[in-house]
């Protein structure tokens, strides 16, 4: 069903998209439209499919645009793209979501960091080819090749991913990093050019929206009573100390993301399924390779927030736990091979050693449990709204606490209670006190 909504993206792709998309040489590229100009070519066909709740969850408009067209001296040619861009809202929302921050970021990370990247390894790192983006006062856009054309596909599951799934997302993760630890190591002037404009998108801002704090506060509590049902063994009052600790949320969030040396590279920021694609053999379930996209939160931070991100909000405990040391293995080996592949350097720095990560990882288990008891919910029982209409719904301070602590239902809460409990267990039995850094609690 054509709606007025579709109507109006397949206007604007006509009259405003493409002249922009002539002048990209990656699209130009892509299409066989090297010396091509807007007047010779003939736009034939434009369809537009909207990318609803049921695949991702997303605050921006977004969508699949197929566009067939024709060109002076060449056949019909068909290209697909995928359109990303913020709802129609008022000023004050569009700053409150800090959607010019998140898209600046995309668009510099695209157009400036990746090429960096990869003219420095020699080597290409698998993200969607950017075409065109735009930001201005109170409106932006972001415009890629849908990585469809390239065979690369959403996997089925939104959560609980197979172990295989895990291994490439997990060894792309540690060539990402690897890169960019080398470059820092190697070229400390060129890391620091291509970083220098990144914004902070979560942490910045000293006041929360009322709505997204009952979201923070009901979450945390939602940890414990999950925790206290399934897992009883857990102290009572480490657990208060936890949700004491998450619950400010700034403070928390600031300390988790500070770049602390000599743990500093480019990090994702949201590794998680969500924004990963995956390429299939023929007849084959299990992926060999996989693609990372939805680069709005990239940041300078410790590796493992995006280790701890993936693996709390993408593995369930019979594959993040069960398998931990291989996953860590195989993520460890990829970072050190294309750190030593980058800097021509026999042995790694000391703080690249599997014990010195593995202590970075134990830091940063707080920060995962907290981003699987905000998102976690949403992955396995998705809200069925429009961006729109999930930024302008309006619930009740109880509506809105009851939906954070029974979505999902008992599978988020098991799920949580084992999240608590690796984090308890490993503080137990190692003699940590991982509140020591944090006055607050």
């Amino acid at each position: 069903m054509t709606t007025d909504k579709t109507v109006a993206e397949i206007e604007w792709v006509k009259g405003t998209l493409l002249p922009e998309l002539l002048k990209s040489d990656n699209f130009k590229e892509d299409n066989g439209l090297s010396d091509v100009i807007y007047e010779n070519v003939k736009l034939d066909n434009v369809k537009v499919k909207f990318i609803g709740p049921e695949e991702a969850f997303m605050l921006t408009s977004c969508y699949r645009a197929v566009i067939t067209f024709e060109y002076a001296d060449g056949g019909p040619k068909t290209t697909k793209l995928v359109v990303k861009r913020t709802p129609n809202l008022p000023q004050h929302a569009f700053e409150s979501l800090q959607f010019e921050k998140l898209f600046s970021n995309e668009i510099n990370a695209y157009k400036t960091i990746m090429p960096a990247l990869e003219k420095f390894s020699q080597q290409t790192i698998n993200k969607p080819r950017f075409y065109y983006g735009d930001l201005g006062e109170n409106y932006a856009t972001l415009v890629l090749q849908d990585f469809d054309m390239e065979n690369w596909r959403i996997c089925k599951q939104k959560v609980n991913l197979s172990l295989g799934h895990t291994l490439v997302a997990i060894r792309n993760l540690g060539t990402f990093h690897g890169i960019g630890f080398a470059l820092r190591h190697k070229n400390r002037a060129e890391f620091d050019r291509i970083t220098k404009d990144l914004k902070e998108t979560r942490y910045e801002r000293k006041t929360i929206h009322p709505n997204f704090q009952i979201q923070i506060t009901t979450s945390a509590e939602r940890v414990v009573i999950a925790t206290k049902k399934y897992q009883p063994h857990v102290d009572s009052e480490f657990l208060e100390r936890y949700k004491r600790l998450t619950q400010e949320y700034v403070l928390f969030g600031r300390q988790m993301v500070k770049p602390v040396e000599p743990f500093v590279t480019l990090c994702h920021g949201d590794y998680l399924r969500n924004n990963i694609a995956f390429k299939y053999s023929e007849n084959s379930e299990e992926p060999n390779d996989s693609l990372t996209f939805d680069l709005q939160t990239m940041r300078l931070c410790s590796p493992m927030l995006d280790f701890v991100t993936f693996l709390s909000l993408s593995c369930y405990t019979a594959t993040r736990y069960e398998y931990f040391d291989q996953i860590f293995e195989e993520y460890y080996n990829q970072l050190t091979k294309t750190f030593k592949e980058n800097t021509e350097v026999a042995e790694t720095p000391d703080y690249l050693s599997p014990e010195s990560l593995l202590s970075e990882y134990r830091r940063y288990l707080p920060c995962g449990l907290s981003s699987a008891s905000f998102f976690l919910m949403q992955l396995v029982e998705p809200l069925q709204l429009t961006s729109e209409e999930f930024i302008m719904r309006k619930l009740s301070l109880e509506e809105q606490r009851q939906d954070v602590l029974t979505r999902g239902g008992e599978v988020v809460d098991r799920e949580l209670s084992n999240q608590m409990k690796e984090l308890y267990d490993f503080v137990q039995k190692n003699g940590l006190n991982i509140f020591k850094s944090f006055d607050y609690v």
